[in-house]
């Protein structure tokens, strides 16, 4: 009863709350990751390797995340908890502007309390431990879609020509952002007050800016086969018959039943404490009640529509970036009244959940994994990978070791553990690594690098172009890794050195 009375926190100071947590979110996760991984995950070895250089696109993607990585490498060797606090701080970013965008509908205390609740969703904490085209993808959404709304309240072009610019680059993020902006389309449809001739300026006004901003990624898919499009359909798994395709989507939306289970459990703790007679009276029009429904189910709906529409079966990770507005679509429909006391039991709570599914997802996968004797990509012990690489190389040259032909995993574990110079030429491919040209590997040599495992390997068994590379090495030898406690888990890794011929060309 006596925080019921306290004053509610001003705007000023709810923004501080929030970025203190925001800064201390990103922290923790690259503490705590730091101290306790031995190995990076998959798709944040991924984003390693393609950093070290800027491409028009890559082989699986297209750039915008890379060439991130990319920038913040020019300022800080690769490490392990390096694309932990970039996931965190890209999720940080999206809760900041869903902030800026609950302003325009809340006061400060409900429009803090909205971006508390979104924060529990485990694809904004746990769910985000890699730093991935997923997470890359929530800021760039978050500033089009804030953009987009802006755009259509205060009539401006320069707010048009934003949201054009974001969506170009949500795109360049990821593909299925077209999903989430295809909802901000029907709400133009939907709201009449929209149909004017200065909305359709505007609208072609962003979509010029978007086509502008794709173009150079648009010219690269060209001149390259559509590469990403041909790898999504050697990956998607199509689907026969109705029934299949429905129970596609009903394991899908159980599985985003699971990852807001702490928004919903907290929702719940909400709707039990508040009385029932007590509601509290939010200043939105109804224009604003159909903007927030369309923009916070719209990328759920359109991506369920797509599976069952195309007959793919739905990825459980396709729903990351669904529920940015899932606290504001929450405190709309519970309208809760936001006092001191409540606010402060939902940051306690906040914190609480945070903490927890960090420590448990971390020690999960290093300490308690390593006590059970079980592998995981965060256990591999990387840094003796790193040093058996460099001292099998030193054995033969004292050149500078610049190329390393394995896998995209193990080369990005070796960039964050030991070679942060090595330009990684994946699975000996010159068309997914075309940053290293043959006569690169001529001029400077090279290491190879196969992983002889079936179980867990992170491409091709057996590629074709780095058999190629081990038929030609000068010397050839395998090293067991224990991977785990028990000595009966371990990883073999086949080596090959190829002697560099011309030193004094290589690039640096």
């Amino acid at each position: 009863m006596f925080l019921s009375t306290i004053a509610l926190p001003s705007g000023r100071r709810l923004s501080n709350l929030l970025i203190v947590l925001g800064l201390a979110q990103i922290l923790i996760w690259g503490v705590a990751g730091g101290l306790a991984y031995s190995s990076t995950e998959l798709d944040s070895a991924e984003q390693l390797v393609w950093g070290a250089a800027i491409e028009g696109g890559y082989w699986k993607h297209p750039p915008l995340p890379s060439w991130i990585m990319h920038g913040v490498l020019r300022f800080t060797n690769p490490s392990v908890a390096l694309p932990l606090m970039m996931a965190q701080a890209a999720i940080v970013i999206a809760l900041a502007l869903s902030w800026r965008l609950a302003r325009e509908f809340l006061p400060p205390a409900q429009a803090a309390l909205s971006v508390l609740l979104t924060s529990l969703i485990l694809y904004h904490n746990a769910g985000a431990d890699s730093y991935n085209h997923n997470t890359a993808l929530l800021p760039f959404q978050a500033a089009a879609t804030l953009a987009f709304f802006l755009a259509t309240r205060r009539d401006s072009l320069l707010h048009w020509a934003g949201a054009g610019f974001f969506a170009g680059l949500s795109i360049l993020v990821k593909y299925v952002a077209v999903m989430p902006l295809a909802g901000l389309l029907l709400y133009l449809l939907l709201d009449r007050s929209l149909h004017h001739r200065r909305t359709l300026i505007g609208l072609l006004l962003g979509a010029a800016v978007c086509l502008l901003t794709l173009s150079p990624h648009l010219l690269w898919l060209q001149q390259n086969d559509y590469a990403p499009f041909q790898y999504a359909q050697s990956v998607v798994l199509p689907l026969q018959g109705f029934g299949t395709k429905l129970g596609s989507v009903g394991s899908f939306l159980v599985t985003q039943l699971y990852r807001l289970l702490p928004l919903l459990l907290v929702l719940a703790l909400m709707a039990w404490r508040r009385p029932r007679e007590k509601q509290e009276a939010l200043p939105l029009q109804q224009r604003d009640r159909l903007f927030i429904w369309i923009a916070a189910l719209s990328p759920l709906v359109v991506t369920i529509l797509f599976g069952l529409a195309s007959g793919t079966r739905l990825e459980a990770r396709w729903g990351a970036n669904a529920f940015l507005l899932s606290g504001l679509l929450a405190v709309m429909l519970l309208r809760p009244v936001t006092t001191a006391g409540l606010l402060k039991l939902i940051t306690v709570l906040t914190v609480a959940v945070h903490v927890l599914l960090c420590a448990g997802l971390v020690l999960g996968k290093s300490m308690v994994a390593e006590h059970f004797g079980r592998t995981t990509r965060a256990n591999f012990p990387a840094a003796e990978l790193a040093l058996a690489t460099q001292q099998a190389w030193r054995t033969h040259t004292s050149a500078p070791l610049r190329i390393v032909a394995t896998d995209i995993w193990l080369g990005g574990n070796l960039r964050a553990f030991g070679l942060p110079d090595i330009a990684v030429l994946i699975d000996g491919s010159h068309h997914k690594s075309p940053w290293v040209r043959r006569e690169d590997v001529r001029n400077c040599g090279a290491m190879v690098l196969d992983d002889q495992s079936k179980d867990g390997r992170a491409g091709p068994v057996n590629p074709p172009e780095q058999l190629a590379l081990i038929a030609g090495a000068a010397a050839t030898g395998t090293w067991q890794l224990a991977w785990g406690n028990d000595m009966k888990q371990h990883r073999t890794v086949r080596w090959a050195y190829l002697p560099p011929q011309d030193p004094s060309r290589c690039a640096q």
